[in-house]
C-alpha cells in the first residue's frame, strides 16, 4: 500500500514538473531573438533572488517554530508543576485538561481524569452548589469563587478554594484548585483560642471582682479598727502603740491602692479605644493643678506648650500623662526649685510628646526593665508600687506607638510617647 501511494506522489511531481517546464518554454518561445539571451539572464537573477528570499523565510519560519515550541514547552512546565492544581472543563464539566498538583490533589493518575466529571471528585453535598456555580462561570464570563470539601482517593474530604474564568470563545472553562485545609484547620484553632480567650476574660473579671470586693472587705475592716482603737481608747494606747496603729492604718491604704492599680492595670489591655480629638495640654494643666493643691508647700513650676492635641482615647491618654507627670513630680521632689515640662517635637519623623524633668535622673543602664510591671529604678526613694510607667508602656502599645526615656543621674529625665493610630475617616 505504502509502495503505490510513493509511486503515485512521484508521478504526480513528474506532471507538475512537466507542465512548468512546458510553461517555460511558451515564454521562451515569445522572446525576440535579439534579446533572449538578456532576458534570460534576467529571469536567472530573479530566479536567484526568489530562491534567497525563499529561503531567508524559511529560516525566519524555522526559527519562529523553534520560539513557540520553546514557549510552549516552557508554560507546560509551568503549567504542569505549578503548586495549584489547574483544570479545563467543558460546559458539562467535564475534566478536558489537567495538571500535574491537580492530579496529585485528587490522588488520580493524570491520564485517567480526561473525559471524567469534576462532579465526581466533589462531595455529595457540594454538588449541587459546584453545578451552579459553573453555569455562573460560564454566564457571567467573569471570575468567581467558591469553597467547598471534594474527595481524595474517593473517601478522603478536603477543603479547596475553586477560582473559575470562562475561555473567550465560551466553550471552555479554566479552574484553579488550591488546598485550604491548612488555613481551614488554623481558623478553627484560632476560633477555639478565641472563644477561650473569651472565657479567660469572663474569669478574669470574676476575679477581678472578687479582688475588688473580697479583699477590700478586711482591709476596710483593718482600717476601720485601727481608727476605733485610736479614738476609744486614747489613754489606754502609749506613743509606741499608736505608731504601730498608724503603720496598720498606712499599710491598708496603700494596699487599697495597690489593689486599685492591679485591677486597673488588668483592664487597659481589654479596654476598646475609643477614638477622638483629645486637648493633651489640657490634660496636663489638670494634673499640675492637682499635685499643687496636694503639696502646696512645693515650688514647681510647670511649662506646658499650648494647644498640643492627639488622637486616641481621652480617659486612657489621661491616666498616660497623670502617670507620667505624677512620676516627674516625685523624682523632683529633691529640687529646690523643680520644673516640669510638656511639649511636642519631632524624632524620626514621627511626633513624639514629652514630659521633661530636672529631678535626681537615672541611670540608662538601669533603664532596660523600666517599664515593666513592679520594677523600679535601683535607689528610687519615691513612693510608688511599680506599676505607673507599665500602665503608661501598655496603653501607648494600644494606640499603635511606642514610649521611651532618657536621662543622667542628676540631669532629670525625659519620657517620649508617640500615638500612631488615626482617627477613622466619618
Amino acid at each position: 500500500m505504502g509502495a503505490i501511494k510513493d509511486s503515485n506522489s512521484t508521478s504526480a511531481a513528474t506532471k507538475l514538473r512537466h507542465r512548468a517546464e512546458e510553461q517555460l518554454r511558451v515564454r521562451l518561445a515569445g522572446m525576440s531573438p535579439a534579446g533572449s539571451e538578456d532576458e534570460t539572464q534576467r529571469l536567472l537573477q530573479e530566479l536567484q533572488i526568489h530562491e534567497i528570499e525563499l529561503q531567508m523565510q524559511n529560516e525566519e519560519l524555522r526559527l519562529a517554530r523553534d520560539t513557540m515550541e520553546k514557549l510552549l514547552r516552557r508554560y507546560r512546565d509551568i503549567y504542569d508543576f505549578s503548586p495549584v492544581g489547574h483544570f479545563t472543563l467543558d460546559s458539562h464539566g467535564v475534566i478536558r485538561d489537567v495538571n500535574l498538583h491537580g492530579a496529585k490533589l485528587l490522588r488520580v493518575a493524570r491520564p485517567q481524569l480526561f473525559g471524567r466529571r469534576f462532579t465526581q471528585f466533589v462531595s455529595d453535598d457540594s454538588r449541587l452548589l459546584f453545578a451552579e456555580f459553573l453555569v455562573r462561570a460560564f454566564d457571567t464570563r467573569t471570575r468567581e469563587s467558591c469553597e467547598m470539601p471534594i474527595r481524595q482517593d474517593g473517601n478522603i474530604l478536603v477543603f479547596v478554594q475553586i477560582e473559575a474564568l470562562s475561555c473567550p470563545a465560551g466553550k471552555k472553562c479554566r479552574i484553579a484548585v488550591i488546598d485550604i485545609s491548612e488555613r481551614r484547620r488554623l481558623e478553627e484553632d484560632l476560633k477555639a483560642s478565641n472563644s477561650e480567650l473569651v472565657s479567660a476574660n469572663a474569669e478574669m473579671e470574676a476575679f477581678s471582682y472578687s479582688i475588688s470586693h473580697d479583699l477590700r472587705r478586711p482591709l476596710t475592716s483593718i482600717n476601720g479598727f485601727c481608727q476605733l482603737l485610736q479614738e476609744t481608747f486614747p489613754e489606754q494606747c502609749d506613743k509606741k502603740t499608736r505608731e504601730y496603729l498608724h503603720h496598720i492604718y498606712e499599710a491598708t491604704l496603700h494596699m487599697d491602692c495597690l489593689i486599685s492599680d492591679l485591677l486597673e492595670f488588668s483592664r487597659v489591655k481589654h479596654v476598646a479605644v475609643r477614638l477622638e480629638k483629645v486637648e493633651l495640654s489640657q490634660i496636663v494643666k489638670e494634673v499640675a493643678i492637682r499635685l499643687q493643691f496636694a503639696q502646696p508647700d512645693r515650688r514647681v513650676t510647670f511649662k506646658i506648650a499650648e494647644g498640643i492635641n492627639a488622637i486616641g482615647d481621652p480617659s486612657l491618654l489621661r491616666v498616660v500623662l497623670d502617670n507620667l507627670v505624677d512620676n516627674s513630680w516625685k523624682y523632683s521632689s529633691n529640687q529646690e526649685e523643680a520644673i516640669i515640662e510638656f511639649g511636642v517635637k519631632d524624632v524620626g519623623g514621627k511626633t513624639a510628646f514629652f514630659i521633661r524633668d530636672n529631678g535626681s535622673g537615672f541611670s540608662m543602664a538601669q533603664a532596660g526593665n523600666l517599664f515593666t510591671p513592679f520594677v523600679r529604678v535601683p535607689g528610687s526613694v519615691a513612693h510608688g508600687n511599680g506599676l505607673g510607667l507599665a500602665m503608661v508602656d501598655r496603653i501607648v502599645q494600644h494606640h499603635g506607638g511606642s514610649v521611651w526615656a532618657e536621662s543622667k543621674p542628676g540631669k532629670g529625665a525625659v519620657f517620649y510617647f508617640t500615638l500612631e493610630l488615626k482617627e477613622p475617616d466619618r
